[in-house]
Order: structure tokens, then sequence, then C-alpha cells
């Protein structure tokens, strides 16, 4: 009776790891990001599988993908739209100057620190085919396997560090199914200087001429006080009072003999 059992079990651990193969094989997460100096981030990432898996399970494509996503660790979120093409169904997420808050979340993380940026993305077995493997985390780490990557980063400033294809400011990995994948995908690039919150870069911010402004009241100021200085001098001045005269001769009177 027990050995029974323990076939039944096998039989049905070994065709949930094939089913697990099947869809996990053909799952695909392509993401290119580019950071902003203004902390901002611009790109898209695209989850797709196999329009021939989905199709099969005797679904709808859609609630097929839908089921299939559950085992997809949270996603930045976006504008998301629905892709197709002649093999792959999924969706797509389109990021147009998001705020980096965005980017953490379980699955990708990107922050910054001070004056550097760091990328990081997970490939945590543990965060993967959690629905379809949630009860042997063997399953897990197939799923994981089997999954494909394809990330690019460009940022702002100078990569420092990485494990992916250095080009430039950019960085980019290629993990394809059936190969052993990494801890993370991780890079670490210069970040420019933070822009000034003093209220004149505000204005040069939203296009005002502040220092035009400033400059044409002080030009007022001094001419007017250029003005009062020249009314004043210009001004006539009070004739001044007469002073005591000494009393001349009398008429008449002789002068000294």
């Amino acid at each position: 009776m027990n050995r029974r059992v323990n076939r039944g079990r096998a039989l049905r651990v070994a065709v949930c790891l094939v089913l697990l193969a099947a869809l996990s094989g053909c799952m695909q997460l392509n993401m290119g990001l580019t950071v902003n100096a203004d902390d901002t981030v611009d790109g898209q990432l695209l989850l797709t599988a196999q329009k021939s898996v989905l199709t099969a399970r005797n679904k709808n494509i859609s609630a097929a993908f839908a089921e299939l996503r559950q085992n997809i660790p949270a996603l930045p979120p976006g504008e998301e739209t629905g892709y197709e093409d002649s093999q792959l169904f999924g969706s797509q997420i389109s990021y147009r100057k998001a705020p980096l808050k965005t980017f953490d979340s379980e699955s990708v993380k990107l922050v910054r620190d001070g004056d550097f940026y760091r990328f990081t993305l997970p490939l945590d077995p543990k965060k993967y085919g959690g629905k379809v493997a949630e009860q042997n985390p063997q399953n897990q780490q197939a799923f994981m396997k089997l999954m494909s990557f394809e990330i690019s980063v460009t940022f702002p400033g100078r990569v420092i560090d990485s494990n992916g294809t250095v080009n430039g400011r950019s960085v980019s990995w290629k993990v394809n199914p059936n190969q052993d994948k990494p801890a993370e995908l991780r890079a670490v690039a210069e970040a420019p200087p933070r822009p000034s919150t003093s209220p004149a870069a505000a204005g040069d911010d939203s296009g005002f001429p502040w220092l035009l402004v400033v400059g044409g009241v002080l030009l007022v100021v001094l001419l007017a006080a250029v003005s009062v200085l020249l009314l004043r001098r210009r001004r006539p001045t009070a004739p001044a009072a007469p002073g005591p005269t000494a009393p001349g001769p009398s008429p008449g009177a002789a002068g000294p003999g």
C-alpha cells in the first residue's frame, strides 16, 4: 500500500516538474531602462510567454498568462498594455519620467545612494514559481533556472561596478534558459550632483527669468537714488540775511581839522 502511495506521489511530482519546465522555459523577462540626471527613469519592461504553451493548457490565452504571471514577483508599476506577436503573448510596461521610488519593488531595485545609483535584480528562486511550486522548493529552483532574462540599464554617469557587460554608461545582462543564474544582477554608477533647491534655481527650472527681474529692480532703485541726489544739488539756496553795518558819517559833519 505504501509503495503505491509513494509511486503516486512520485508520479505527481514528475508530472509537475515536466509542466513546470514547459511553462517556465517559455517565460522571458526583457527590460531596458535609462536613468536620467534628475532621478527619473524612462524605458520599458516586457514579460512574455510562448503562445503554444499557453494555448496547450486548454484555457483562454489571457487567462493562462494571468495565471502564469502569479509566479513572478511584483514588477515596477507603470503604463501597462498587452503585447502579442506571432509567437509571444504577455504584458508591456512603459516608464516615462518615472521617479526612482517606482523601482523599489520585489523584482527590481533601482535607488540613489548619495553620489551613486545602485541597481539590483535579485534572482532568488524563493521569489519565483510560488504558485506552481508552492508544495516543493525544488520546483522553484527549476522555475528560476528555466527562465530567461535580458536586461539593459543606462546611467547618466560612469559605471564603476557590475556583474554584467559594460558598454560606456550602459550595463547589460543576458541570462538564457537552462542556465544557472547568479544570485542577482547588479550595477553601481556615479550620480550627478543633485539640483540646487535655492529659489533662483527653482526659478530657472520653471523657465521664469528671475535673474533679469532682480537685476531690473536693482537698476531702478539705483537710478532713483541718483535722481534724488541730482535734485538736491540743483535746488537754489536762500540768500543770506544782511548783517549789521557800521554807521557812516552824518551829512554836514566836518572832517578833522
